[in-house]
């Protein structure tokens, strides 16, 4: 019985702490805050966050399609994000552009805050066939 009342006069205790002190309060709050955005960004295995590294383009340059994300990258018609599973065929050009094919830059826009890049594909199942990619999938060669 003793633990339990040795552990309610603890948890009091630091219930009065947190009302009598303001800035106690605070502090901790600001510490919870802290630790969750540290494990929300986390990081990858050799110590870099976690984000995609976007690349600099230019104009007749020749880049990689690499979705960061794993998976193919979808070829699309106009700048505009589009799910697989999307049924609009006159927007998709190519459903399947895989990792490493290989393109020519030809123009970047940003569209509703995302950067897009129009490429040429140069090999692999859309060879020939030009049209929209996120920027964050493409990579230098």
């Amino acid at each position: 019985m003793t633990n339990k009342n040795e552990a309610g006069s603890a948890v009091n205790n630091i219930l009065a702490t947190l009302k009598d002190n303001p800035k106690a309060l605070y502090g901790l709050v600001g510490a919870i805050v802290v630790v969750a955005i540290v494990m929300v960004m986390g990081g990858t295995e050799n110590g870099e966050l976690g984000t995609a590294k976007i690349v600099a383009v230019a104009p007749g340059q020749q880049v990689l399609i690499k979705n960061p994300n794993v998976g193919n990258t979808i070829l699309t018609a106009t700048p505009k994000l589009v799910s697989a599973e999307e049924e609009d065929d006159m927007q998709v050009l190519c459903r399947q552009v895989a990792a490493g094919t290989s393109a020519v830059v030809e123009e970047e826009i940003t569209a509703n805050y995302l950067s897009f890049v129009k490429v040429a594909l140069k090999d692999g199942e859309c060879q020939g066939k030009t049209g929209w990619v996120p920027k964050v999938n493409i990579t230098a060669k």
